[in-house]
């Protein structure tokens, strides 16, 4: 498994020097930095990323988020803040549970973490696969990003150390999920209200990504996903006629 570190709009640069040597630390693969607010190849970012100031030359500066989550299998973004029911942008699942028993399942995973003052936009999360949260006091559960890097790298070097047992049945792949997803996506305009296309994308999005369908799950699936918008279609030109 290769792991992307993804760090969107970082504001401190002690901070990214740290992050710097948590990437040595637990051999992350590529940084990409989404517009950041400050130098990253400063003499301060590379005086606290110690022994790893290696990692600050392996920057990569891009514009946009999705830009950074290009060529990734899964992307899965960190927030404190997690969502009621009816908020399913905001529905999560733990570090450990991302690490343990969902990024093992992909050849190549990117973890998304915010700004320092507001973390991530509502938008940005959309953009992820997946929601992954640290669970802390609800009282106070927001943690500083650096020391929230560290415990999201640290479970999945933790998971990528033990290795994986065999795999009996072929599981789907990154680009084979897309192509449902894209599917359905016209499905849900159509007949979803407008107002809860984020929402329900969303939920279609976590719930196949956190799944992983078999390859011949995925198959049915999209077969299911061509056949429902030919039915759509048909009906919208009987109504057409």
């Amino acid at each position: 498994m290769r792991v992307r570190l993804v760090l969107v709009g970082t504001e401190g640069e002690i901070n990214l020097g740290f992050i710097a040597r948590l990437a040595a630390n637990f051999a992350v693969d590529e940084v990409y930095l989404v517009s950041p607010a400050v130098d990253p190849f400063s003499g301060e970012v590379r005086r606290f990323a110690a022994q790893g100031s290696y990692m600050v030359e392996r920057f990569r500066v891009v514009d946009s988020l999705d830009e950074a989550l290009r060529g990734v299998d899964v992307a899965a973004c960190t927030s404190a803040r997690v969502g009621q029911r009816s908020d399913v942008l905001r529905h999560s699942v733990t570090a450990r549970r991302f690490a343990e028993e969902i990024a093992p399942r992909y050849r190549s995973v990117a973890v998304v973490f915010g700004r320092e003052s507001v973390g991530l936009t509502r938008s940005e999360i959309a953009r992820c696969h997946l929601l992954v949260t640290i669970p802390a006091n609800p009282e106070y559960p927001v943690l500083n990003l650096s020391h929230a890097v560290a415990i999201v790298l640290y479970e999945l070097w933790l998971a990528r150390s033990k290795g994986q047992g065999h795999v009996v049945v072929e599981e789907s792949g990154a680009e084979q999920l897309e192509r449902i997803y894209r599917l359905l996506e016209a499905p849900i305009e159509r007949l979803v209200d407008k107002e809860r296309w984020t929402q329900v994308k969303a939920a279609v999005r976590h719930l196949l990504w956190r799944c992983r369908p078999t390859a011949g799950e995925a198959s049915a699936l999209y077969t299911l996903a061509k056949k429902l918008n030919k039915f759509l279609e048909t009906c919208r030109g009987g109504k057409e006629g």
